[in-house]
């Protein structure tokens, strides 16, 4: 009988042992010893471009779109003016050009175009048309976002991504962008990280429409593949020489404890479903079980955002009062409280790699409101960066964030991620050392 139940267990261990060694073979999660890595060893091209990126909500200001209406539904800190960017544009855009910048990403607000269906405001598109003009004369290439977590609450109302139906309401708005703007703007995002606006939104609750159903995440990640593969095609047809891509959030999944084959098995689900489902659907035209074949190599390019990884286990947050990042004893923990891990940077780029196209760094960056980890964070971040191109991977440009402080969605205004601090209640900007730094990095 013993001689029995310890075979059993025995088994049993070993086949945990296997399980353990299977993944962290095929997975590994690099850390380096930073004390013995020159910073200053990086180097970069003459034909890289440097740039940094903002988003239509977080700075715009005075916007009444399905963000604006959540705030005020859910009772959060309101966006209020942000940063009254729309007003003050051409002075941001100056700080642009003293940073020596080449490459500025910025977003397209569509409740300002279309605040109601049918209803086109040529005013505000004359206005994103002169803010194209102004870049070009700073010799600064706009890269333009359609769809950066936020839209009219007429297509809210509607039921937004949820409905396939919708679809077509959004070409069309991507559309009447794309014929006014590119003949001057050559590379475009279609839509800003599609897994956080469908998790954020639909599981946890913490972006608009602030509901938690599964089915319904599921159903808002397929349509914003369908909505992006159609708008790809629709938009090469028009003029083939645009670049289009989309901007793809990677956050790493590893496990809590490298030794559980469970929390290594959760990694790698959470894993494929934020990430390997998103990269399949462009490769092969199917995702989650759902054909989606306009979707099949539907990037020119690929935008990668890269922040940070997620160390997971058995027992995941069910909601945003219960998230909290776990981090390795020897990890730096960020403000907004996830930790830095630059190595997994070279991770997300081989990540993207397969799908075979030119490599543009989107969003990087991180909340450090007295700019104390700021520089560091940027010197690892861009040696990897710089690695990774001497080792051969297409990374043709790298997109700080953010340009200024400005409003961090459902954290508010807490999280500074700005180059240049803001002062809200005056709209001052001042430039931080980091982004001095940053300026520096790019003259050299």
């Amino acid at each position: 009988m013993w001689l029995w139940v310890i075979s059993i267990l025995s088994a049993l261990l070993a086949l945990n042992l296997g399980l353990v060694l299977f993944f962290r073979n095929r997975h590994p999660e690099p850390h380096y010893n930073w004390d013995d890595i020159d910073l200053d060893s990086m180097s970069f091209s003459n034909k890289f471009l440097w740039g940094t990126a903002t988003a239509a909500h977080q700075v715009e200001g005075n916007l009444s779109n399905n963000w604006s209406d959540f705030e005020e539904k859910k009772g959060l800190e309101k966006s209020g003016s942000a940063c009254d960017y729309w007003n003050r544009w051409k002075d941001d855009f100056q700080m642009l050009s003293d940073l020596g910048l080449s490459s500025y990403r910025f977003s397209i607000e569509w409740s300002r175009l279309e605040p109601e269906e049918g209803e086109w405001n040529s005013e505000a598109m004359d206005e994103y048309s002169a803010m194209i003009d102004n870049l070009i004369e700073r010799d600064i290439r706009p890269v333009v976002t359609l769809h950066h977590f936020s839209h009219p609450i007429w297509w809210e109302q509607k039921g937004g991504f949820t409905n396939q139906n919708n679809i077509p309401s959004f070409v069309n708005y991507c559309s009447r962008v794309f014929e006014a703007l590119s003949d001057r703007v050559e590379v475009w995002c279609t839509i800003n990280e599609p897994t956080v606006f469908s998790t954020m939104g639909y599981t946890l609750g913490q972006f608009p429409p602030g509901k938690r159903s599964i089915r319904l995440t599921m159903k808002v990640m397929k349509n914003l593949m369908r909505a992006h593969g159609t708008v790809y095609h629709l938009l090469k047809e028009k003029r083939p020489s645009a670049r289009i891509g989309v901007a793809k959030n990677v956050t790493l999944f590893d496990p809590l404890n490298r030794w559980s084959p469970i929390d290594w098995i959760v990694a790698r689900i959470l894993d494929y479903l934020w990430n390997g489902a998103w990269r399949k659907g462009i490769m092969k035209g199917k995702m989650l079980g759902a054909k989606i074949p306009q979707a099949k190599n539907s990037v020119d390019f690929i935008g990668l955002n890269y922040y940070t990884h997620f160390l997971t286990g058995l027992f995941m947050p069910t909601s945003t009062e219960e998230l909290e990042f776990a981090k390795r004893k020897h990890e730096i923990t960020t403000e907004f409280g996830y930790p830095m891990y630059a190595e997994g940077f070279q991770r997300a780029i081989e990540f993207v790699s397969p799908l075979s196209v030119p490599i543009e760094i989107t969003e990087n960056g991180v909340a450090d409101s007295d700019d104390s980890l700021r520089p560091l964070h940027l010197k690892r971040h861009l040696w990897i960066v710089s690695q990774a191109i001497k080792n051969g991977y297409d990374i043709q440009s790298y997109h700080h964030w953010s340009l200024m402080d400005n409003f961090e969605w459902a954290e508010g205004y807490k999280m500074r991620f700005g180059l240049y601090e803001v002062d809200f209640q005056t709209q001052e900007r001042t430039l931080r050392s980091s982004g001095e730094l940053f300026s520096s990095i790019i003259a050299h």
